[in-house]
């Protein structure tokens, strides 16, 4: 199965109302999930942990938090139009996304294979990029199993190729899964903005994205594979 950005059946203006919606959304939920996430923090430093009711604010607290880094996510898509352009190096994204990423990975192994490559981007969209993929093969893949990411040089065209041991993209969801809010997960993890984020990105530099399965040692593997001017 492979699915391209290009192939996203979607028009621009229903581009541009998708980035109009995302930009009202975030700034007015991210107001009321500041407050809350505020007020759970102060609330939290007044309870005693002994406290039954500690657990809860805590739970609150973390959701709040939760909801606005997932608005800073919207953000984000919402500007990708408006990315800066810099000479950028792909590896040093990829190891700083990486090492970001080290705790929430745990003992998960990250292999990884650096190519070179540079690109015309911004340095941290690049890095954020990579921290999407490498969380989207997280909730992927069974747990004690590696993900493996590594970049390539050729030409006037670098590719990035991030795999994983998780079952792939759903069939109904193959054509969609890059727009925003398409997601079979749960949760605000799963609200489904990350790959939206990538697409974003991806178009935004005039390059592709594709998604398929392919046979690796340990069996059938997915694969994102993103391919940018370099």
């Amino acid at each position: 199965m492979a699915t391209d950005t290009n192939a996203v059946p979607q028009s621009e203006p229903e581009l541009e109302a998708l980035v109009r919606f995302a930009k009202r959304v975030s700034h007015d939920i991210n107001n009321f999930s500041t407050v809350v996430r505020t007020y759970s923090e102060l609330l939290r430093s007044d309870i005693a942990e002994s406290d039954p009711m500690h657990a809860d604010v805590v739970e609150i607290h973390r959701a709040a938090d939760a909801t606005v880094q997932y608005l800073q996510r919207v953000t984000q898509f919402s500007r990708a139009g408006n990315m800066r352009r810099l000479p950028t190096l792909v590896d040093d994204g990829i190891a700083d996304a990486v090492a970001m990423l080290a705790t929430e990975l745990g003992d998960r192994a990250v292999n990884v294979t650096a190519g070179g490559g540079q690109i015309q981007a911004d340095a941290r969209w690049w890095r954020d990029v990579v921290i999407e993929l490498l969380r989207n093969a997280h909730d992927a893949a069974p747990a004690g199993s590696a993900i493996v990411i590594r970049s390539a040089v050729q030409n006037a065209v670098v590719t990035i190729d991030v795999e994983d041991e998780g079952a792939g993209i759903p069939a109904d969801l193959a054509s969609t899964v890059t727009e925003p809010f398409v997601t079979s997960k749960k949760g605000i993890r799963g609200a489904g903005i990350g790959l939206a984020i990538v697409a974003a990105f991806v178009r935004t530099l005039g390059g592709s994205i594709h998604f398929d399965r392919i046979d690796g040692t340990t069996g059938a593997r997915t694969r994102v594979r993103l391919t940018l001017p370099a």
